[in-house]
Formats: C-alpha cells, sequence, structure tokens
C-alpha cells in the first residue's frame, strides 16, 4: 500500500498545471458535484436527487466515518518523511476519508435515479479521491474506506426513505 501511495504522490511538485487540477479536485470538486446535483434536481424535477443524495453523502461523512474515527484512529501519510504535500493537512484521522465518503455517497445514490449521472459522479468522485492521495493527505486504503462508508450510507438512505414513504 506504501508503494501505490508513493507512485502516486511522487508525481506532485512535477508539473504546475498537474498540481493545480489535483488541488481543484482535492479541495473543490465536491463543491462542484453538489452543485450538478442541484442542477440535475432541476433538470429532472427531483428535489429527491438533490436532497437524498445530499443526505447519503452527509450521513456517510459526518456519522459513519465519525463512528470509525472513535475506534480507530489511522495516521495520515504526510507524517511520513520525504511525502509531496500540496495541501492543508486535516486533523482528523486518515481513515476513511471524509470527502471520499461524502463524494461516494452522494455519487452512489444517484443510482437510484439515473445509472449514466450516477457513473459520471463516480468518476467525479474517483477523481477526488485520486487527489486526495495526490496531494499527500490520504492513503488509498482511506479512499476505499470512503467508498464502501457512502455505498452502506447510500444504501442506508434508500432504505429508510422507503420506509418512510
Amino acid at each position: 500500500m506504501l508503494s501505490f501511495f508513493k507512485n502516486i504522490n511522487r508525481l506532485a511538485g512535477k508539473s504546475n498545471l498537474l498540481d493545480a487540477f489535483e488541488i481543484f479536485c482535492a479541495r473543490q470538486l465536491i463543491y462542484l458535484m453538489a452543485l450538478g446535483l442541484f442542477v440535475s434536481a432541476i433538470f429532472f424535477h427531483s428535489r429527491g436527487i438533490f436532497a437524498y443524495s445530499l443526505l447519503s453523502g452527509l450521513c456517510a461523512a459526518f456519522i459513519f466515518d465519525k463512528i470509525i474515527y472513535f475506534f480507530y484512529k489511522e495516521r495520515r501519510p504526510a507524517e511520513i518523511k520525504g511525502t509531496n504535500i500540496l495541501i492543508p493537512v486535516p486533523k482528523n484521522p486518515s481513515f476513511p476519508s471524509r470527502h471520499a465518503s461524502l463524494a461516494f455517497g452522494m455519487s452512489f445514490y444517484l443510482f437510484f435515479y439515473s445509472v449514466p449521472l450516477a457513473m459520471i459522479f463516480i468518476a467525479c468522485s474517483c477523481l477526488v479521491g485520486f487527489a486526495r492521495v495526490f496531494c499527500g493527505v490520504h492513503w488509498f486504503r482511506d479512499i476505499l474506506g470512503g467508498a464502501a462508508s457512502g455505498f452502506i450510507s447510500s444504501l442506508a438512505i434508500y432504505y429508510l426513505i422507503t420506509l418512510i414513504r
């Protein structure tokens, strides 16, 4: 896992254009995804696309991840000598990635509305995750953990909404 991280992170600092793109993906793409949810809700005439997808992501990032942080505290790769760090390092534990949980939570929920739209959002979520590794703030397993958290959250929210209706 360390070598996988190093193979990605060693590219940081080599190209200003690549660094700028990855920093954008690591920090701002998630906001663009939320805006995309809002626009999709208008286009599809469905508030649920926005509200439930966002709820799924927020549940993954701020409930499921908090529970995991309580029991499991993983150090960040930024603590290893030689890591290229391009963005500020968050204070919370590394596993799972909260950004990945939020992004994948929103994305997986979209499968209940539109598979093509969900695939676009999954691709964006993968960009967010890759960028977090590239920028030196997460291990690849943190991104996989975030994806799992997002997936479980999307199922939980879907079934909860189904029970309420």
